[in-house]
């Protein structure tokens, strides 16, 4: 039986979840030929036909809700005309590694069975530290036992969620609240580029925040130190758009210019508005979704 991916689940949970309810279904034998570790380009590729979104299209929207490619897909090379940035359907890309660990929110899950009777595994939590609906810290460790969730069972500890642990279920569990304000900004920010529906052009973005910066300084609103820290990491943005970095989702591109982007605006939604403000170019991401590399 196919099941029905849910709003920002991560591939992975996807794929779990047909092996824990039917291991033999037709599904799960197709979902069988994808490594545990890694999916590449060619295994998204490959789930887009079981879902009956093989075209480019549906390919494009697999990767910018269920992967962390939105990160970097957000952020436009200037001459970039299509979502991705090559061939990435038959491509050796590895969009997911269980290099990044799954996160839990207890409420997540607690919220999930009650409206929708299983939880599931959201992308995000794999890249944040807190969780930025219900600001809870994400537990890389079982809540029950302990164990670091990789390591807890089956495909790096991903039944944990549908099997328990010793006859307690993560749902079970209090939730604890997050009390730093700075990992609940980033992980907000990270949350509005995975969900934007807008790109901008990482070129013009990158001199516009210079400006903003240079503002900034000459108006004495921001130390020097934070400055450099800035610039800094301005400077290390760029290799967002360079075409000789393979995508990997180990290294996490957009984790400077998140940096930048809270200093600066405190939002995605803001730096858009500045951009917008001086007619900076902002596209439609579903508009490039359907252009082919």
């Amino acid at each position: 039986m196919l099941l029905t991916i849910q709003p920002h689940e991560c591939l992975r949970s996807f794929l779990e979840r047909h092996f824990f309810l039917d291991p033999q279904s037709p599904e799960s034998i197709r979902f069988r030929q994808i490594s545990t570790y890694y999916m590449r380009g060619s295994s998204i590729q490959s789930i887009a036909e079981v879902l009956g979104r093989g075209d480019t299209y549906g390919f494009n929207r697999l990767l910018h809700d269920h992967t962390s490619y939105s990160q970097v897909a957000v952020f436009l090379s200037s001459n970039q005309k299509s979502y991705t940035r090559s061939d990435c359907q038959s491509a050796t890309v590895r969009f997911i590694t269980e290099h990044q660990l799954p996160g839990i929110c207890i409420q997540c899950v607690k919220d999930d069975i009650a409206q929708l009777g299983f939880p599931y595994w959201r992308r995000d939590h794999r890249y944040v530290k807190v969780c930025s609906k219900h600001n809870t810290p994400l537990l890389r460790k079982c809540p029950i036992c302990a164990k670091d969730i990789s390591v807890h069972g089956y495909a790096y500890g991903h039944d944990l969620l549908w099997k328990g642990c010793n006859g307690y279920y993560i749902h079970q569990c209090e939730s604890k609240l997050n009390y730093d304000g700075w990992q609940l900004a980033l992980s907000e920010i990270f949350t509005e580029i995975g969900e934007s529906k807008f790109t901008v052009d990482l070129e013009f973005v990158i001199a516009h925040i210079s400006g903003e910066v240079k503002k900034l300084s000459d108006l004495g609103i921001i130390s020097e130190t934070k400055i450099k820290a800035l610039k800094h990491r301005l400077n290390t943005s760029k290799r967002i758009g360079e075409a000789s970095y393979e995508y990997r989702p180990d290294f996490k591109y957009s984790e400077c210019i998140i940096y930048v982007i809270a200093i600066v605006y405190g939002s995605f939604a803001g730096l858009l508005d500045s951009v917008r403000a001086v007619d900076g170019p902002v596209r439609n991401v579903d508009d490039l979704m359907h252009v082919k590399h």
